[in-house]
């Protein structure tokens, strides 16, 4: 059965080499968009990563361990097939979970489970987006934003346009909980393929500055990736 196994291994980072060299002159998030739209053919739930049910559990308790009750709402970023997004919109109110995503393909295979669920009923918002500009829940803020496994796959240029427009989405008390991969050199640097991207906590700390934002680190976080917690900067006084 190991053959097997590494046969498909080496077709799937072939093709991830194809894939790059086809997208190399184009945003990132095309070359991204593609990879997922790949993936979710073959397998919908190990195109978010895999770990199915302990990311699902981890998700919602790491909410909660920050104050989610029922009635708050949450905005899910790179909501991909619902991994997550399954146990939240089951404990919030109807209506209170919007996800986007950039992959239709994956947001199709999130429909998909949530109808499985039998979930419909809590008529969650889900939203395809070509951009980080949260266009498409324009006039929206949330009390709660989540970003499990997406600023790890994103380029700086990406996630600083994601941090310019965080203050159309957040209010004064909005927690924007998000995994990161975290520099070991205290440089930038990615993975082969581009798929995972590594910053040091100064980084983020200096961009959300910026943008009136605030960093900080939660110790607690997955063994894998790192926790930041941002949120508005108070206003000054």
């Amino acid at each position: 059965m190991l053959f097997p196994s590494l046969i498909a291994s080496a077709l799937q980072r072939l093709s991830d080499s194809i894939l790059l060299l086809r997208y190399r002159r184009r945003p990132y998030r095309e070359y991204y968009r593609a990879v997922m739209k790949r993936r979710t053919k073959l397998n919908p739930r190990d195109a978010v990563g895999g770990r199915w049910e302990m990311g699902s559990k981890g998700q919602i308790e790491l909410l909660q361990r920050y104050g989610l009750m029922p009635q708050h709402t949450v905005l899910d970023v790179g909501c991909g097939s619902l991994r997550g997004g399954l146990n939240i919109i089951k404990y919030l109110e109807t209506g209170n979970y919007t996800g986007v995503d950039i992959s239709e393909e994956i947001l199709e295979a999130g429909r998909e489970f949530l109808r499985g669920a039998s979930l419909e009923g809590k008529r969650p918002n889900l939203f395809y987006t070509d951009n980080i500009e949260f266009k498409e829940v324009q006039g929206k803020t949330f009390d709660y934003l989540l970003a499990i496994s997406v600023l790890t796959h994103m380029p700086p240029e990406d996630i600083e346009t994601l941090f310019a427009n965080l203050h159309k989405v957040m209010g004064d008390r909005s927690v924007f909980l998000a995994t990161v991969f975290l520099s070991k050199t205290g440089s930038i640097y990615d993975t082969v393929m581009r798929r995972n991207f590594f910053y040091p906590y100064e980084w983020f700390r200096d961009m959300g500055a910026r943008y009136g934002l605030t960093v900080e680190r939660d110790e607690k976080g997955d063994a894998k990736q790192n926790l930041l917690v941002i949120r508005k900067q108070a206003a000054s006084t």
